[in-house]
């Protein structure tokens, strides 16, 4: 073997992973006509109202992020611009190029994907849900399913990846010019439930746990941030209870409020306990309020579970967020304004209000495929109808979500809310801090208790 192929195989292999460019990321007719920023969370779900009533959350790429934890050689480029996406391509001879995307932004990745063959790339890699897209096989060489850190680290240093480092992943969420942190964190990625609207159990339905001595540096750092909370972004938290309740016994010792995503059922009847264990909140998946709707879409919820779970959170003053689905195939113009009136009345802090989407790959795109009709990959962004209703038009159905986003999240509630968060969150520290004071003084002196050796 010459010393050149024992210097070829010693060097890490160069990558370049990117998302779609900042300029495709911006939708200029969301809901309502009004423009967002498809990586602003809140700002896609109150796009429908004016800019200055518009809750916002940034978020960075967390599947990029994870990738440049473990594979710390690859350069990550995150929301560029078509320019620096082009001037990185030219920069220098990748070995390969990664593209993280998801269906809506399919179409963009494409074009991207031609854009690095033209500058001599020959391997590109596709990842994140845009994958299960079909007639992808022309465009990547490689399409990668679930988390791609194993097979990423592999390629790039030829040996396995021993574990999995969690990355501190920082964002800011602001409301009429309020502003605090927010960190987010996995404890298990992936879901196996098998709702049959939704891709994860397609496209990662392995739960992949991590190690919690790898996500203890991820929340030190959000406690030297300040977060204001810590977001929870597992879909199927608190169904294994084990890691749950360490991550949670984490984030206590920390004293770092969070909220979490997951299924009303697994926190009825704990909202009190959970509440003296620092829980912010939680975002529920609500769906819809009629349980036949529930059913054909094999939720493995019910209305009165979900009920029952947002009055226990009230009572507790916790922070409510919702998802809620409208355009079953069973839905009228009437039964959706009747549930969107119930909504209104929960107390929701903020709801995510989305179509009934049909994503490829799913058991829904299996069984409603007679009906889809939409070609155009960009629309399956949750916010178009891309089958033909029964009963509701496309133009219609974006009227009704967007009076439905204006009625549930109306900026009024949510500006009180803010407010009567932050005066509970002023008591509950000054509480804690007279606690701890009370408990320091009352302690006795260093060898002055009379416990045994046995017992002390």
């Amino acid at each position: 073997m010459s010393m050149l192929d024992i210097v070829s195989r010693q060097r890490p292999k160069r990558v370049l992973l990117t998302t779609a460019p900042k300029e495709a990321l911006v939708d200029f007719d969301g809901i309502g006509g009004n423009w967002y920023d498809h990586t602003d969370t809140y700002l896609a779900w109150t796009c429908s109202l004016p800019l200055e009533d518009r809750l916002s959350v940034t978020c960075p790429p967390t599947g990029l992020e994870f990738l440049k934890a473990n594979v710390p050689d690859a350069e990550m480029l995150a929301y560029p611009s078509w320019q620096q996406y082009l001037e990185a391509l030219k920069a220098e001879r990748w070995d390969m190029v990664g593209i993280s995307f998801y269906t809506w932004s399919t179409p963009v990745a494409i074009q991207m994907a031609r854009m690095a063959r033209a500058a001599g790339v020959q391997n590109i890699w596709g990842g994140n849900y845009g994958i299960l897209s079909p007639g992808l096989d022309r465009y990547f060489t490689k399409l990668v399913k679930g988390p791609g850190e194993a097979i990423l680290h592999e390629y790039v240093y030829g040996r396995p990846l021993e574990r999995i480092h969690h990355p501190a992943m920082l964002g800011v969420s602001s409301f009429h010019g309020v502003t605090s942190g927010v960190g987010y964190l996995y404890s298990k990625r992936g879901c196996n439930v098998g709702c049959t609207f939704c891709s994860t159990p397609v496209f990662n339905p392995r739960e992949n746990p991590i190690a919690a001595r790898d996500m203890y540096e991820a929340l030190d750092r959000y406690r030297a941030e300040k977060v204001a909370h810590v977001i929870i972004y597992d879909e199927t938290f608190f169904l294994d209870n084990d890691v749950a309740e360490v991550v949670i016994d984490a984030l206590a010792e920390r004293e770092l409020p969070w909220i979490c995503l997951t299924r009303a059922d697994r926190l009825r009847g704990r909202i009190s306990e959970l509440t003296d264990r620092y829980m912010d909140g939680a975002i529920l998946g609500v769906e819809s309020f009629r349980d036949y709707n529930l059913m054909d879409v094999r939720k493995r919820d019910d209305v009165y579970n979900v009920r029952e779970t947002l009055d226990e959170m009230r009572r507790h003053a916790r922070r409510l967020l919702g998802t809620f689905i409208i355009g079953f195939e069973r839905d009228d113009a009437e039964t959706i304004a009747d549930d969107i009136k119930q909504l209104a009345q929960e107390g929701l802090f903020a709801c995510q209000l989305t179509i009934m989407t049909p994503f490829h790959g799913t058991k829904l795109f299996k069984e409603m495929q007679r009906l889809i009709d939409e070609p155009d990959l960009s629309k399956y962004d949750l916010y178009h109808l891309v089958w033909k209703h029964p009963k509701i038009g496309k133009a219609e159905m974006r009227d009704l979500l967007a009076w439905a986003e204006q009625t549930v999240n109306e900026p009024t509630r949510i500006a009180r809310r803010i407010k009567e968060d932050m005066k509970r969150k002023m008591r509950q520290n000054m509480t804690r801090r007279q606690a701890a004071v009370a408990g320091r003084a009352s302690a006795p002196a260093a060898g002055g208790g009379n416990a045994s050796p046995a017992t002390g």
